[in-house]
């Protein structure tokens, strides 16, 4: 079939294609225009609310001063590779006086999102006085947040109180709160700004966490929680100078730090935030300069100077602190790093000149521990926060370098006396001779707080020099071989002591007034706000590799996840066997599985995985610590009497026991696993010319001979330590049956668990037993040498080792008997002339013969053998032999 076309529907069709043609072709570049990047010149900062920009376009406010007091609003949609921009027409060409705030973010409609917030960028402004507002800058539109956008290259000068609300505070006792740059959102970034002379209250930074905790929601829908999402906000390369110290009489003066990162209500937010090579001067505003309050944040390479603070970690846990310099001149009020809550690393820190005599002196000293007692490391799942002050846990303060600044180390039990844990290890502190600052290495803000708050911590490596140390302590030596060498207005240190001790800060120097404008700060002004036309306005990507700490991990094998955030390439050299990764390098940030072996000996062991930057220009080097607690004693050996009541061990005989007025202080108590009863006993007058009496005492009948390995004695809850003595027998009870084995040296074994009835106190011995007598003295000052109470309170002892394999005691078979075991110098050999006896030699562990004895009678001179166990074996002319163990102490 044809199709015939007519001349009217020829025409129709003709028309009807020419139109599609130019509808497409409009179409088409119109679709080309809306996707090329738009240029925008504009010379009113209101316009810039306007229009939504899109990827790629530029908005250039060009150069003048504007006096506005209006709020800017620059709301759009970019991208990683087509950021929008708003900047000034040239690097500080533009000045606003009015004080014109500035909002950064999306934009939605009707539940539709028009702008999304992303990659927005503003570069070049300089504010210079006005009145500020109480969010002045804000990363947020209304509930339109701001992600992946920086404000860069900026200045905020002197911005004021307006007149009416400051007669207010006058009247009201108080200051206006007044935040410079509140940032919302995820991933934003404030770098190479300049920030100056503050007058508010209110934090000149505030990282604002309610949002990212819990969303938005419609009415009537359940709350999601979302703090465990990482925050990742970035604040690097700014100058911070002159933030006027807040009256503290004056309400909202405490809430002026220069950086906060987060709040209490929102403390378990996964902030992830990277405050890095900020320079801050005479930044005053509290006590606080920087505030933690949330989790997973990471401070590194900053300098403090004569800032009247400290870099204090509040609330939220898991923060590393390394490689800072706090420098306080001398200024009264300077410290270095204030620890509360858990997981935190503080590595590679240097703080000097740092002093604080008058102004808040219970707070801003080196580095300050504080015994706080609420939950801590609060899980980002949790809803239960707390704004007290919390447990500080399994932190580790290593390798910090502490030079002449007044109280060091110091205890705070202000806020309660929970002992922290972790470790503090390979410090250095330093003094220089005669320096105004010196003062002990230990100190607190009451005689008895380092007692308080500070023993259970783990200290080794520490090394001091040019003072005294405060409290006894074996984890610090004296080294004063130690050389401190100018290197610009700090130390390096060399000589005997300092080895691998102290900070290791590589290529970073403190930040100098010299290098504001040149890489630090905005590119158009200098130190003190003079105009300068010759910065270096290049904003440089800060290279970052951080990891993330681990606490002391237990005895047992386990595998741990580590945490690397970085945006350069790195690789982790493990340094030791024990330790194993299932990722070795990479590119960017990592979750990596470490692993240990099993420790199977009783001290702890430290090691460490080396990370290094393999991309970029930093060489940035970051050590991971790991310590791994000893195996417990008590599970290298089993235990003897492993059922209450003592079975198989049983009391044979005591010389007193508390029992007048009712009471029920048995000696059977100590073997009843119930550490609330005890075995008390009173001791008679100290004896003249001495320091103790003869003891109390109870003997212990083990039911057979055992190799004994540990004992474990623990005492009720008094002040003051015990001092007693371990005897040990394999023959009898008379006393010249016994050998005395605890202590091995001097005349009494002083208890550590004071306090407390929940910790027993270990001793490691190798011995062979059938009894055992407890001689107890009493309590004593620490150092032994001095009676506190005749009365000794025991609670309990347990006993740890398996029988016997060769028998000491006294036998029938062939009625030989080798006594006393153990020995310090001589044995003795009882009927040995009936037997005999054809040869006797002793020899080591190892079957290796040490002693041929030619000339035998009633003794063997052992004194020149090294302490361990050995065999004596003696051949008879029978031809039979007999083996016997012993022990040379």
């Amino acid at each position: 079939m044809k199709l015939k076309i007519t001349k009217k529907t020829f025409s129709f069709l003709k028309d009807f294609i020419l139109k599609s043609c130019i509808l497409l072709l409009v179409l088409s570049s119109n679709y080309k225009m809306l996707s090329q990047d738009k240029t925008y010149t504009i010379d009113d900062p209101e316009d810039l609310r306007n229009v939504i920009y899109q990827p790629g376009d530029l908005i250039i406010l060009k150069n003048g001063t504007y006096s506005t007091d209006e709020r800017m609003r620059f709301l759009g949609s970019g991208t990683a590779e087509k950021p929008v921009t708003f900047r000034a027409e040239t690097p500080g060409g533009v000045v606003f006086t009015g004080g014109a705030r500035l909002t950064i973010g999306g934009e939605s409609e009707n539940s539709v999102t028009t702008a999304t917030g992303e990659y927005l960028v503003v570069d070049g402004f300089h504010w210079k006085g006005g009145y500020g507002a109480s969010n002045f800058i804000e990363f947020r539109n209304g509930n339109n947040y701001a992600h992946h956008s920086t404000i860069q290259n900026c200045v905020i000068d002197g911005l004021q109180i307006e007149p009416s609300d400051l007669a207010e505070d006058i009247i009201d006792n108080s200051i206006t709160k007044h935040r410079w740059i509140v940032l919302y959102g995820t991933y934003n970034s404030v770098l190479n700004c300049t920030f100056m002379n503050k007058k508010s209250a209110g934090a000149l930074i505030l990282a604002e966490y309610a949002y990212n905790a819990f969303p938005e929601v419609a009415d009537g829908e359940p709350e999601i929680n979302t703090s465990c999402n990482l925050v990742g906000h970035t604040i690097s390369n700014n100058y911070f100078y002159n933030f006027e110290k807040m009256d503290a009489t004056k309400s909202n003066a405490g809430d002026s730090e220069t950086i906060r990162i987060g709040t209490s209500e929102y403390q378990n937010v996964n902030s992830g935030a990277l405050v890095h090579n900020n320079y801050f001067v005479k930044a005053d505003g509290e006590n606080e300069i920087i505030t933690n309050k949330s989790k997973n944040n990471t401070y590194t390479n900053n300098t403090f100077r004569q800032s009247r603070g400290s870099l204090v970690l509040r609330h939220g846990s898991n923060a590393l602190v390394d490689g800072n310099y706090f420098l306080g001149e001398n200024v009264d009020g300077t410290g270095g790093i204030r620890i509360t809550d858990s997981n935190h690393t503080i590595t590679n820190n240097y703080i000097q000149d740092c002093i604080t005599v008058f102004d808040q002196a219970k707070w801003n000293n080196g580095i300050t521990f504080i015994g706080g007692s609420d939950n801590a490391a609060v899980d980002c799942n949790s809803t239960n926060v707390s704004n007290g002050y919390q447990k500080s846990e399994n932190i580790i303060v290593s390798n910090n370098s502490i030079v002449n600044t007044n109280a060091p180390l110091f205890y705070n039990t202000d806020k309660g006396s929970t002992d922290p844990t972790g470790t503090v290890s390979n410090n250095l502190i330093y003094f220089a001779e005669n320096n105004p600052n010196i003062t002990s290495v230990i100190s607190g803000d009451t005689e008895t707080s380092y007692a308080n708050l500070g023993t259970a911590l783990t200290y080794s490596g520490n090394v001091f020099t040019g003072t005294t140390l405060g409290k006894t302590n074996a984890g610090f030596s004296e080294e004063t071989g130690i050389t401190a060498t100018p290197n610009g207005e700090i130390f390096t240190f060399t000589g005997t002591g300092s080895a691998n001790k102290g900070a290791n800060l590589g290529n970073n120097s403190p930040i100098t007034d010299a290098m504001v404008g040149y890489g630090i700060g905005a590119c158009f002004l200098d130190s003190a706000g003079a105009s300068i036309n010759n910065g270096n306005c290049t904003i440089a990507v800060t290279e970052s590799l951080t990891v993330s700490s681990l606490s002391s991990l237990a005895a047992s094998a386990s595998s741990n996840d580590i945490f690397v955030t970085a945006n350069v390439g790195w690789q982790a050299v493990v340094n030791d066997n024990w330790i194993s990764i299932d990722i070795n390098a990479g590119n960017g940030n990592a979750t990596i599985s470490l692993s240990v072996t099993k420790n199977e000996q009783t001290t702890s062991r430290t090691g460490s995985v080396t990370f290094t930057q393999t991309t970029g220009s930093d060489a940035i080097e970051r050590t991971l610590n790991i310590t791994q607690e000893g195996a417990d004693l008590t599970d290298l050996y089993p235990l003897i009497n492993n059922v209450a009541g003592g079975g198989p061990v049983s009391i044979h005989s005591f010389s007193k026991e508390q029992t007048e007025g009712g009471r029920t202080n048995f000696a059977v108590n100590t073997l009843d696993k119930d550490l609330n009863t005890q075995w008390t006993a009173d001791d008679q007058d100290v004896l003249a010319g001495d320091y103790k009496s003869d003891g109390e005492f109870i003997i212990f009948d083990l039911s057979k001979e055992y190799q004994l390995d540990l004992i474990q004695i623990a005492t009720d809850d008094k002040a003051d330590p015990y001092g007693f003595q371990i005897w040990v027998s394999t023959t009898g009870t008379e006393t010249t049956d016994f050998t005395k084995i605890l202590p091995t040296s001097g005349d009494l074994q002083i208890t550590t668990t004071t306090g407390t009835r929940e910790g027993f106190d270990q001793y490691q011995i190798t011995a062979n037993a059938r009894y055992v007598k407890l001689l107890s003295f009493g309590r004593f000052n620490v150092d032994g040498n001095s009676r506190k109470s005749q009365w000794s309170n025991i609670t309990e002892i347990e006993f740890f080792g398996e029988a016997a394999a060769l028998s000491t005691t006294n036998f029938d078979l062939e009625n030989f008997t080798i006594y006393p075991v153990p020995s310090h110098t001589i044995l003795k050999l009882k009927n040995y002339e009936d037997l005999k006896i054809k040869s006797i030699k002793i020899y080591n562990a190892v079957s290796a013969s040490v002693i041929e004895v030619r000339d035998y009678k009633e003794n063997i001179d052992i004194s020149k053998l090294s302490k361990g166990i050995y065999f004596l074996k003696a051949e008879l002319d029978n031809g039979k032999t007999i083996i016997k163990k012993i022990i040379k102490l």
